[in-house]
């Protein structure tokens, strides 16, 4: 950083995208790195060495450094941060499930940012031995809370953050950087038949044994309705041969190239997802980008990704409930009207997403952790950071005084739609927003001055559709249906 002359960023993840075991966390680090470096940093990604990779190589940019196994990168890592601890300027450290506990060995000054992309604390029971699970729990809670506190926490969503601060503790500022989309753009024709796509890696926790269940259900109401899973995983064959048994037609394609994958996205009528939550799911905002509504359970993390009856639904319940859901969002489906409605409103809401925003997102919150560091390291008393208050400034751009970029305040988000200003304004009470105003030569009494409390919405970037009405799930009787194009185009929708 310019305090020390140093810029190198370098980000810590125990996988690379050449894993064969990558996932969404893999992708958010490469992409945060390729987006930093096109800016003219300097980045290093340290990370495993998978069988048939090489040590070192240069990506889009940037450069991956692959050290060790599944568990020896942790002790690696650490071994080349303290080895390279003179030319590191800042740590974006990937906690997944475990963070790398980067602080031990880099400077003082060097500022750290932990990034959480969901809490573990239940799923490690479920993937480990007890005695295993017991210290993994106590790795990402207790001993991270001791390593990290005050560090500033990146998070993938609302609720995200929640467990950070109720089930981790941490007590540090958190701020909420959501993924970007590969898909921005993309379109295509849908198929002639009622098609699920779903694409993510086939693992245990993300419940797609329900949904191959759901599909028996589902295709014998609807003969004709497909499931595509794109992706592999250890689940694979488990889930095949549950579609065996039960009877679910389901095409199992892999891991597809990205232009296979894409292509085969675009002609689907919906996605859907079973997790129990914790994820902010990319693959739900990658298939809104390219027009498909995603249906999912109305559980953490899914429910700040689906908007719901506006991008797709949020549906509680058991298997039975989730083929039921899933009949009535294809049959909701087969009326072409609101079909493409859905469509341009989940194109909308992704638009939102892009990897050059998640960069700035995460710039931004190693601009605050450094700025912080040098309150502390000039003596002053640390202010209280574990209140998650957000609020939301509105300002006229005209009112606002010459040059008022250059003194905002470190860690505060400033939009601008040509005509106003919106600020996300962090931990602010109703004096820190006179302080603000005061900063950009506001006067208080200025009538174009709007301060709410952040929602979700606020939070992820969104734009409430005011005024258009929510589209809701027909209803479908327990016989076989014949989807009709030419059913009402009303027929589906209520008022928001």
């Amino acid at each position: 950083m310019t305090r020390t002359g140093r810029d190198r960023l370098v980000v810590l993840n125990w996988r690379d995208r050449q894993h064969p075991a990558a996932g969404g966390a893999e992708l958010y680090c490469e992409r945060v790195a390729r987006e930093l470096a096109r800016r003219g940093r300097d980045v290093v990604l340290v990370t495993s060495r998978p069988s048939g990779t090489t040590a070192r190589e240069s990506i889009d940019g940037y450069c991956v450094r692959r050290l060790g196994g599944w568990w020896s990168i942790y002790p690696l890592a650490l071994l080349w941060l303290l080895r390279h601890r003179r030319s590191v300027g800042a740590v974006l450290d990937s906690q997944n499930g475990i963070p790398f506990f980067s602080p031990l060995v880099v400077g003082r000054r060097t500022p750290v940012v932990l990034l959480v992309h969901h809490v573990h604390q239940d799923l490690f029971g479920e993937a480990l031995p007890p005695p295993a699970a017991r210290l993994a729990r106590w790795l990402e809670g207790p001993a991270s809370r001791r390593v990290y506190r005050r560090r500033t926490v990146v998070v993938l969503s609302p609720s995200a953050r929640t467990q950070v601060r109720r089930r981790l503790r941490l007590d540090g500022a958190v701020r909420v950087v959501p993924t970007g989309a590969d898909t921005l753009g993309l379109r295509g024709a849908r198929s002639a038949a009622p098609r699920i796509v779903v694409v993510g890696r086939l693992t245990r926790h993300k419940r797609l044994d329900s949904l191959v269940d759901a599909m028996a259900e589902v295709q014998r109401r609807l003969p004709d309705a497909e499931l595509h899973l794109v992706g592999k995983g250890p689940a694979r064959r488990e889930l095949e041969e549950r579609a065996r048994a039960t009877g679910a037609r389901a095409v199992f394609h892999g891991r597809l190239p990205d232009a296979e994958r894409d292509a085969l996205l675009s002609t689907a009528w919906l996605t859907v997802s079973a997790s129990d939550g914790g994820d902010w799911a990319v693959s739900l905002v990658e298939a809104n980008a390219a027009g498909v509504p995603a249906l999912a359970r109305r559980v953490s993390g899914l429910r700040d990704t689906v908007r719901h009856g506006e991008t797709g639904w949020l549906v509680d319940g058991s298997p039975d409930a989730l083929a039921e859901a899933v009949v009535r969002a294809l049959a909701t489906l087969t009326d072409p009207a609101v079909a493409a409605t859905l469509a341009e409103r989940a194109r909308a809401w992704a638009d939102g997403f892009t990897w050059a925003r998640t960069a700035d997102g995460v710039q931004q919150a190693l601009a605050f952790e450094s700025a912080r560091l040098d309150r502390q390291l000039h003596g002053f008393r640390e202010r209280r950071t574990g209140n998650d208050l957000m609020v939301v400034l509105s300002v006229r751009e005209a009112s606002l005084a010459e040059g008022w970029q250059s003194v905002r305040r470190a860690g505060d988000v400033w939009l601008s739609d040509g005509t106003t200003v919106r600020a996300l304004l962090a931990g602010a009470d109703e004096g820190d927003v006179d302080t603000v105003l005061a900063r950009v030569g506001v006067d208080r009494d200025d009538p174009s001055i709007s301060v709410l409390v952040a929602r979700h919405a606020d939070l992820l970037g969104g734009r409430r559709l005011l005024g258009e009405q929510a589209v809701d799930l027909v209803e479908v009787a327990r016989q076989p249906v014949t989807p009709s194009p030419q059913r009402s185009a009303t027929g589906g929708r209520h008022a928001a």
